[in-house]
């Protein structure tokens, strides 16, 4: 009786602890493409205008300027950039909101930068232009100088 208790016993664990092994299987992939790049080419140039008025040059993102009269023989350009991106692959652009351009210790604002990448831009594979505008605000009275500085233009995948 004891042997067949011990067998049937063993038999019953047996059964209760036998784990059959199970394996699933997935592929992998990646799609690797070349860096998004954003090199400068043009600087963004409001021209020359007097200080007796106040008001705005705006720089359109096709160079064309409109505001407050332009003098002398310095063309107003837009910024451009060029930009390399996977073909078919999405990218934003982010620009700047305001920045500051100086003259020694005398200060001039520029806002309202927009540029004609459009609402979702896609990359070519090759270069693709595009051009940077902004708004200068110009102060009756201000101070007479060359006024300078520095702004960044962003590219990203999306």
């Amino acid at each position: 009786m004891k042997k067949i208790t011990f067998i049937l016993l063993a038999l019953i664990s047996g059964t209760a602890f036998a784990q059959e092994k199970a394996t699933g299987t997935a592929q992998a992939s990646a799609d690797i493409v070349s860096p998004i790049t954003i090199e400068g080419q043009e600087d963004l140039n409001f021209g020359k205008v007097a200080n007796n008025t106040a008001g705005t040059v705006v720089v359109a993102t096709d160079g064309s300027a409109s505001g407050l009269s332009q003098i002398g023989t310095t063309t107003p350009k837009a910024a451009t950039f060029d930009v390399t991106a996977a073909n078919g692959y999405a990218y934003s652009v982010t620009l700047p909101t305001t920045v500051t351009l100086k003259s020694g210790d005398d200060e001039i604002s520029v806002d309202s930068f927009t540029d004609n990448a459009g609402a979702n831009p896609t990359g070519s594979g090759g270069i693709q232009t595009i051009g940077v505008g902004a708004t200068l605000t110009v102060a009756n009275g201000q101070a007479t100088g060359n006024y300078t500085g520095e702004f960044q233009v962003t590219v990203s995948y999306e």
